[in-house]
């Protein structure tokens, strides 16, 4: 089901009560805007805390590690920080 709204003066536009109720959005809350082949792609970000982050990215890391063949523990504590700054980065895009 399309929804049609307007873009204001500033590229503001309101996400339908619907949408939000079905995303779970609340004030303050932040989206990812994807483009895809389709067209635009709305969704909830998903935030985690820094252990959170380091935790997720040691394990996905470990498991390319598997797949992929021995990295040193020293270039997976790299990749871990690289992917810390740029996670970073987000709220200034």
């Amino acid at each position: 089901m399309a929804t049609g709204v307007r873009v204001q003066a500033k590229g503001q536009v309101t996400i339908p009560a619907r949408i939000r109720r079905r995303l779970n959005l609340q004030p303050g809350d932040l989206v990812l805007f994807i483009e895809t082949p389709e067209g635009v792609l709305l969704r909830r970000a998903e935030l985690v805390d820094e252990t959170g982050l380091r935790q997720k990215l040691a394990t996905d890391i470990a498991d390319l590690r598997q797949r992929f063949g021995d990295l040193p523990a020293e270039e997976i504590q790299a990749l871990v920080e690289e992917a810390i700054q740029s996670s970073r980065q987000f709220p200034g895009t």
